[in-house]
């Protein structure tokens, strides 16, 4: 990935934590302090604004990394809706260990930004290209990673 863009996409990761404290804070605000309220959501609403724009600026840097993006938010947002119902005993990201993969039982090994064992031990991922897979637990090794 380009490295502007790496950058940008930093500080659309900040400006969405600040905007993630707002709303904690426009929640404790007491309901008599319109003014306040109205404040704090004045800033959530051009902290919206300020994260569009970063995102159109990816796009006109490096659109196949746009396109990418986009494809890991839909499939980030179809992956929690078919997990809903769902029991995990095991739910591995990157961030946690810095890696994230399972291995079949041939040998092929798949990347992934979300590993989630079913109770059953059926597994299912989220790729780094934003798509869902599902493997029955008889073609994951030994069922683990």
């Amino acid at each position: 990935m380009h490295a502007h863009v790496e950058n940008i996409l930093q500080k659309i990761s900040l400006i969405e934590m600040d905007m993630e404290l707002h709303k904690q804070i426009l929640f404790s605000i007491p309901s008599d302090q319109k003014d306040e309220m109205e404040k704090v959501m004045q800033t959530i609403a051009r902290q919206k604004q300020q994260v569009q724009d970063l995102r159109q600026k990816i796009k006109y840097v490096d659109q196949s990394a746009y396109d990418q993006i986009l494809a890991i938010e839909k499939g980030t947002e179809d992956f929690k809706a078919m997990a809903k119902d769902k029991q995990f005993s095991r739910v591995d990201t990157p961030d946690d260990t810095g890696a994230c993969s399972i291995t079949l039982n041939d040998g092929t090994c798949l990347d992934c930004l979300v590993a989630a064992r079913e109770e059953n031990g059926d597994w299912m991922i989220l790729t780094r290209e934003g798509n869902i897979r599902q493997f029955p637990k008889e073609l994951v090794n030994k069922g683990e990673k």
